[in-house]
């Protein structure tokens, strides 16, 4: 085995051990906002991502920690909270923040979550 092919494969062996996995996603909602769309995405690890995108490819991402009770959704933030606020009454086909400084409503997509 020549030297390129030694390096050729310890490359490849390197990319493949640091590739990013993706985190199984649990509950999947969206809408399209008037110059973008706004995504929820909760992991099965409990962890969340709520996106607000605009034309640009990535927007502002808000993350933490999820709790589901009953049909309520608890969002603990690990930053900044976004204007939507941090709860909201999750139904069969929407997920509806009702505490923020404006209401948000985002349809559901994929629900696998379950109440604690």
């Amino acid at each position: 085995m020549n030297n390129i092919s030694i390096i050729f494969i310890s490359i490849l062996i390197f990319v493949s051990c640091n590739e990013k996995k993706q985190k199984e996603t649990i509950l999947l909602a969206d809408r399209e906002a008037p110059l973008g769309w706004v995504y929820l995405r909760v992991y099965k690890d409990k962890t969340f991502e709520f996106e607000s995108r605009g034309l640009e490819r990535k927007g502002t991402v808000y993350s933490g920690i999820v709790e589901l009770k009953n049909d309520t959704l608890y969002f603990k933030y690990s930053g900044s909270i976004p204007k939507a606020g941090n709860k909201a009454i999750l139904t069969k086909q929407f997920v509806s923040y009702f505490n923020g400084d404006y209401p948000e409503r985002l349809e559901v997509k994929q629900n696998e979550l379950k109440s604690d």
